[in-house]
């Protein structure tokens, strides 16, 4: 056993920020220490409840303070936080609660009907507005739990959380974490982002994304910090809160980025404060990207990573974006690889390949995932000799630094959310009319890359296709665009050939 524990990291935090805001929303403040409070009941309430360490929670909740508040509770119980995305349809829900098996399901109220329709664990614990069927809600569960704060021994190599990412067959997989993973990633995050002691984050991110966890929400509370959920706000809004609550650090979203630069030249007074801008997910185009170093400078920081990295594993440098930068286009590129990290590029026989040659972006990082829940031959096929075959594709130039110029699987990243193009497909394959499908992103000024559908069959409507898209699946991965042809270009071996549906999306072939 160890004496140091992810929840018992975040407890001693949460206590020494005491009176200071934690988390800011619209229209509340809540302490550390008001949060280690509530952190402390739900732990206890669960177990309580027969909730024991080892065993499985999972969470699919907004951005709020309570929210939170459930994470550190967690991980305070020693029980294995599964995260679980709020924009998932329901089918796509039950699916990751079946895989993950937990004991008990904590969910944002508002997703009450939707949360009606799906199987879910008999402990079910609804945070604001209405509880789905049986199930309690957070005011009464913690109104009958006891104070004090537990503390729960955990191993190492124990679980402290699952978050789910879909593989290209749509199949979710449960990327597994041990308390040492989190642990080193809640200690590394700081420097990687520049996040200081007692650090203001505006967060335009959302609990939707696992990443924004572990990589921002809980290295801010570790350093005594304050969250503020900015997420869906209007630029000027963002930039309103901002100035007034005096942010040190934000994160720019793909879509808002060419907004970023403008709010920054229309109110520079922000960059009194903010010391940090960060991004990850979606590449932001490159004249948009040149804007937004332009206006704020050595502040911006770009880096690659993956659910299966935990933190990331690459970044740019204030030093990056000076003239003397050795980078062969550090405009294009996602840094250097960072002090905890290795990363190569391999070509198709596994063999690592010179600088300046293109092949398969592999990883070793001391914050690495440590399987797939439940499935030991996914986890076999991507982590070889101790290194993440990412199926991502991309370069190492002479000086270090990584391009990312494809995806070897066809994931499109639409606004820094990953979209499967066989997932969209299996949601399409049984509309009326449509004979076959294939799903491609292509590049989009405002999101990186948006989601078109070529079909073959009857040239049905449009918004009826995107329609049943939507009913099935999270409504950001369904088609912006519905393309009809005679047929599919195919390769020698009768694949369907993306790469030739991308040429022609690009040369104005496809309408």
């Amino acid at each position: 056993m160890t004496t140091e524990t992810l929840g018992g990291v975040l407890a001693a935090a949460l206590c020494r920020g005491g009176r200071a805001t934690a988390i800011r929303t619209r229209t509340a403040e809540t302490s550390h220490a008001e949060l280690l409070d509530q952190a402390a009941r739900f732990a206890n309430a669960l177990a309580g409840r027969g909730v024991r360490p080892g065993d499985r929670v999972a969470l699919m909740v907004a951005d709020r303070a309570e929210s939170v508040a459930a994470y550190v509770g967690c991980f305070l119980g020693g029980f294995v936080a599964v995260h679980v995305n709020d924009r998932l349809a329901a089918p796509e829900i039950e699916a990751v609660l079946a895989d993950a098996d937990p004991r008990a399901f904590v969910y944002a109220g508002a997703l009450a009907s939707k949360v009606d329709t799906v199987a879910t664990p008999e402990l079910g614990v609804a945070i604001g507005e209405r509880a789905a069927g049986r199930h309690d809600d957070w005011a009464h569960l913690l109104s009958d739990a006891p104070a004090g704060v537990p503390s729960t021994p955990r191993r190492p190599d124990d679980l402290a959380i699952v978050g789910y990412t879909s593989g290209t067959t749509g199949t979710p997989k449960g990327v597994m974490h041990s308390q040492l993973t989190m642990l080193r990633a809640l200690r590394h995050m700081p420097t990687h982002f520049d996040f200081r002691p007692h650090s203001r984050c505006a967060f335009t991110g959302t609990l939707s994304f696992v990443a924004g966890l572990w990589g921002v929400l809980l290295p801010h509370l570790y350093l005594g910090g304050e969250i503020s959920f900015m997420a869906g706000l209007a630029p000027d809004e963002w930039f309103d809160r901002m100035l007034a609550e005096r942010s040190h650090v934000t994160y720019v979203p793909t879509p808002l980025a060419g907004a970023f630069v403008d709010e920054v030249h229309r109110r520079p007074q922000v960059l009194e404060t903010l010391r940090s801008a960060i991004h990850s997910g979606s590449q932001i185009p490159a004249p948009v990207l040149r804007a937004v170093v332009d206006a704020v400078g050595a502040r911006f920081g770009e880096s690659y990573g993956l659910t299966e990295t935990g933190a990331p594993v690459t970044r740019t440098e204030a030093d990056d974006w000076s003239p003397g930068c050795a980078a062969e286009d550090v405009y294009a590129s996602a840094g250097r690889c960072v002090h905890i990290a290795d990363v190569t590029i391999v070509g198709p026989d596994g063999c690592e390949l010179p600088a300046g040659e293109t092949g398969e972006i592999t990883v070793r990082s001391d914050t690495q995932f440590v399987g797939y829940l439940n499935r030991p031959d996914l986890t076999a096929e991507a982590v070889v000799d101790g290194r993440l075959r990412t199926g991502d594709i991309g370069h190492l130039d002479a000086a270090g630094y990584l391009y990312v110029t494809d995806r070897a699987k066809d994931m499109i990243v639409s606004g820094g959310m990953n979209v499967y193009p066989a997932e969209v497909e299996a949601a399409l394959a049984g509309v009326p009319g449509l004979a076959e499908i294939a799903v491609i992103g292509v590049p989009d000024e405002r999101w990186g890359e948006t989601v078109v559908a070529v079909a073959v069959g009857e040239r049905i409507d449009e918004a009826a296709v995107i329609g049943a898209a939507r009913a099935r699946i999270a409504s950001y991965k369904k088609p912006t665009r519905v393309v009809f042809v005679d047929a599919l270009p195919r390769t020698a071996s009768l694949k369907v050939d993306k790469p030739e549906l991308r040429r022609r999306w690009a040369a104005g072939e496809l309408s």
